[in-house]
C-alpha cells in the first residue's frame, strides 16, 4: 500500500520510480479496511481522493460503543467522514493510478537485498524476476523500503523491537444489519473486545482480538468464539453472524506493536508498516502510512533533483523526525486503547465518560479519527479518563477505594512505557502552548 501510493503520488510530478512487486494481484486481508478521517483527508490533500469512488467503499460517519444494554454513539468531527473498504480493491485503484504514468516501470519480482557501495551507501535493490527467477540488480539515488510487518529489510534500516500484542480473529458478515449502520462498532461486554464496521454495500468486518502471543489453535478459536463473542452479538446481527460461523472463512493474523527505531543511511528510508506498528483495533494504520508518504513527498519534492545524495540525506533525517511528531498519537492510542479495552475497571470508565458527551469526547474522537495530531490533548485526556474512571467508583460507595487506586496504577503502566517510546517533554509542553 505505501509504495504504490507514493508512486501513484510522486509521479505524475516527473519522479521516475521502479515499483518491484513479487504480485500485483488483488490481495485478500482483515486490516487496513477502515480509514479514519485523518486518512481520508490526507489522500484528498494528495489529490488522490477519487481513489476511493467506484469499488463500493462505505462512508462512515462515527464510532458507536456497546456495553451491556447500553450503547452511545459518537459522531466525527464535521465535516469528516472516515471509509470502510476492500483492502485489496483499494490497492487496486492505487496501483492502477501509479502504473498509468510512463515515469512508473512496474518490475514483477522478489525484492531481495539492498545494493551497497564501498562507502556502505544504499545504492538500490537487487530483486529474483518473476517467471524466469533470474537475479537482476537495479540502482537508484533513492530506494524506498515498504515491505509491510515481515519486512525483508528492517535488520538492515532499524533498530526496532516487534511485539505481538494479540490476535486479530476475522470473518465478513454478508447482508448484515449492524445497530448503527454507518459507523465502526466497539462491543465492551465481554472479556475481550471486538469491532465491526462496513466494507461494502453488502458486508461487515467482524473482529475478534484473541489475547496473548500465541496464534490460537483451531479449538481454542472456536471456544473463544463461543464464550467470549457469540452470547454478546447484538440480536440483528445474529442471523448473519451465525452463518459466517457455519460458512468458516475465518482469518487470523497477529497484530504488533513496533515503536519506530530508524537506522538512517544514505540512500535508503523505510515506509509505512515496515518501519512502524501499532495495534489495529483504532483503524490507524493507514492514517500513519498516508502521514508519512505527505510528509517524506514533500521534503522529497522541495530538492531541485535528485543528484544531490547529501541533500536526500538531509530530506531523510527531516522526514524521520516529522514522522515521528506527527503519528506519535495514533501509535499511543491505539496500543492505550487495546490496554484499557482489556481492562474491566478502565473499559467501564471509558463507556461513562465518552457517555458524557461534550468537548472531551469530542476532542477524544478527533484523535482517534486522526485529526488531532497534539501531543499534549492525547495525555490530557488520558489522564483525565483516569481520573474521571476513579472518582466514579469512590462516588459509588468508599470501599471501591482500592479499585479507584488500582485504576489509577493501571492506567500509569498503559501509558508510562507507549509515551516514553513514542515522546519528548519538548513535544507534550510544544502541544500544550499550541493549545
Amino acid at each position: 500500500m505505501a509504495g504504490a501510493t507514493i508512486a501513484a503520488y510522486l509521479a505524475p510530478k516527473g519522479v521516475r520510480i521502479a515499483l518491484i512487486d513479487h504480485c500485483f494481484k488483488e490481495k485478500k486481508r482483515i486490516v487496513g479496511e477502515l480509514l479514519q478521517p485523518g486518512a481520508v483527508l490526507s489522500l484528498k490533500q494528495m489529490e488522490m481522493g477519487h481513489l476511493l469512488n467506484d469499488f463500493d467503499a462505505q462512508l462512515v460517519d462515527g464510532y458507536a460503543l456497546l456495553q451491556g444494554n447500553e450503547k452511545i454513539t459518537i459522531a466525527y468531527p464535521t465535516p469528516h467522514n472516515g471509509v470502510g473498504l476492500h483492502n485489496g480493491r483499494f490497492l487496486q485503484k492505487i496501483r492502477e493510478s501509479a502504473l498509468q504514468n510512463e515515469s512508473v516501470t512496474q518490475i514483477h519480482g522478489k525484492a531481495l537485498q539492498l545494493l551497497e557501495n564501498a562507502q556502505h551507501e544504499i545504492i538500490g535493490v537487487s530483486y529474483r524476476e518473476v517467471g524466469t527467477s533470474e537475479i537482476k540488480e537495479i540502482h537508484a539515488p533513492l530506494t524506498i523500503t515498504s515491505d509491510g510487518f515481515f519486512s525483508n529489510f528492517r535488520e538492515s534500516l532499524s533498530n526496532n523491537e516487534k511485539s505481538v500484542t494479540s490476535y486479530f480473529i476475522g470473518v465478513i458478515l454478508k447482508d448484515c444489519d449492524m445497530p448503527f449502520p454507518k459507523h465502526g462498532h466497539v462491543f465492551l461486554s465481554g472479556p475481550t473486545p471486538f469491532i465491526c464496521y462496513p466494507i461494502s454495500s453488502n458486508e461487515v468486518r467482524l473482529l475478534v482480538d484473541f489475547p496473548g502471543d500465541q496464534l490460537p489453535r483451531k479449538a481454542l478459536l472456536q471456544k473463544h468464539l463461543d464464550t467470549n463473542v457469540t452470547p454478546y452479538i447484538p440480536e440483528c446481527m445474529q442471523k448473519c453472524y451465525q452463518k459466517a460461523l457455519l460458512d468458516g472463512g475465518f482469518k487470523v493474523m497477529p497484530n504488533h506493536y513496533m515503536a519506530a527505531k530508524p537506522i538512517i543511511r544514505k540512500g535508503a528510508v523505510m515506509l509505512g508498516d515496515a518501519l512502524n506498528m501499532r495495534h489495529p483495533l483504532t483503524g490507524g494504520g493507514l492514517t500513519a502510512v498516508f502521514s508519512d508518504i505527505e510528509i517524506l513527498s514533500a521534503h522529497l519534492l522541495a530538492m531541485p533533483d535528485f543528484s544531490n545524495l547529501d541533500l536526500i540525506h538531509d530530506k531523510i533525517e527531516a522526514y524521520y523526525r516529522d514522522r515521528q511528531q506527527a503519528n506519535a498519537n495514533l501509535n499511543i492510542l491505539a496500543n492505550a486503547l487495546y490496554g484499557v479495552m482489556s481492562n474491566d475497571l478502565l473499559k467501564t470508565a471509558v463507556f461513562k465518560y465518552l457517555q458524557l458527551g461534550g468537548k472531551n469526547a469530542q476532542e477524544s474522537i478527533s484523535i482517534l479519527a486522526g485529526l488531532n495530531r497534539n501531543h499534549y490533548s492525547l495525555i490530557k485526556q488520558f489522564f483525565f479518563l483516569a481520573v474521571f474512571g476513579a472518582f466514579d467508583l469512590v462516588r459509588q460507595g468508599v470501599g471501591n477505594l482500592p479499585n479507584s487506586l488500582k485504576l489509577l496504577f493501571d492506567a500509569l503502566l498503559i501509558i508510562k512505557p507507549l509515551a516514553k517510546n513514542e515522546l519528548t517533554v519538548k513535544a507534550v509542553v510544544s502541544g500544550y502552548f499550541k493549545k
